[in-house]
């Protein structure tokens, strides 16, 4: 890697702490549990924690990608997962914007954008990594990376057209649905790339715990995606806790990472 800074096993102490999982975990109990105790007509804790949680994994991979600074790869890869997390807090602050402030249906709306573009960065961020530590792909590898999302594109519009009626009528539907559904599924697929990938890394744990933490928020989208389709999305739907519980490992995983580099 040249100036670049290297990773190397001196110093380190990338073990995970069970506790702080734990913490996490009842953590999660407590948030789905407070989503019944709030008028979801206003703005609430629960949703300030919520964009809170967007922003804290925005700063962690700021400051992870400042740690990086020299290495040619992983600044430029923390640095697409900040703006990944900044673009989804866009994305969320029009959300609530369109919901409590003009009151209209805030789906769709031109602040979704933020959601699509976090999907490419958070992308991006993982290929980086993953290609680091895996230069040459096998066959396994590239048939995962297609076949996922293609069996997206089929399930969404399948079931999207039985649920909704006429395709032509609601094409648009579907295909601004898909977007999400399938941009979900590519991080998605990345992410369980990077599982196997990783574990065999020097930071296994860390790397592996920050590849959690994203597959829990890619499986939140993919679930809200067909919960918007069957209209069951509400406030207190459990995907709001996924994705709590995704910001709260990805944090942990980040701060675990600046601390053993």
């Amino acid at each position: 890697m040249g100036k670049s800074k290297e990773i190397t096993k001196e110093g380190m102490s990338s073990r995970i702490n069970f506790k702080v999982l734990g913490i996490i975990f009842a953590l999660t109990i407590a948030y789905q549990i407070s989503l019944y105790q709030v008028d979801p007509e206003e703005f609430n804790v629960p949703e300030a924690l919520y964009l809170a949680g967007i922003l804290g994994c925005a700063v962690f991979s700021f400051m992870v990608f400042k740690k990086y600074r020299g290495s040619e790869v992983f600044s430029k890869a923390y640095l697409f997962l900040a703006l990944a997390f900044v673009s989804w807090f866009i994305g969320d602050v029009g959300y609530v914007y369109y919901d409590h402030v003009l009151q209209l249906d805030p789906y769709p709306n031109p602040f979704d954008v933020g959601f699509a573009a976090s999907y490419l960065f958070a992308s991006l961020h993982l290929l980086l990594n993953i290609r680091y530590f895996r230069p040459q792909w096998n066959i396994g590898m590239k048939i995962l990376l297609v076949a996922l999302p293609i069996a997206m594109l089929v399930t969404y519009s399948l079931i999207a057209s039985a649920v909704w009626g006429d395709y032509d009528e609601l094409s648009f539907d579907i295909i601004y649905g898909n977007l999400f559904a399938v941009g979900a599924t590519i991080e998605l697929s990345l992410a369980i790339l990077g599982a196997i990938v990783f574990r065999r890394s020097i930071l296994k744990e860390v790397w592996l715990l920050l590849v959690i933490g994203i597959f829990i928020w890619t499986i939140g989208d993919v679930w809200y995606a067909f919960a918007e389709v069957f209209e069951t999305f509400d406030n207190t739907h459990p995907t709001n806790t996924l994705w709590v519980l995704s910001f709260m490992v990805v944090m942990y995983a980040l701060y675990k990472h600046r601390k053993v580099i």
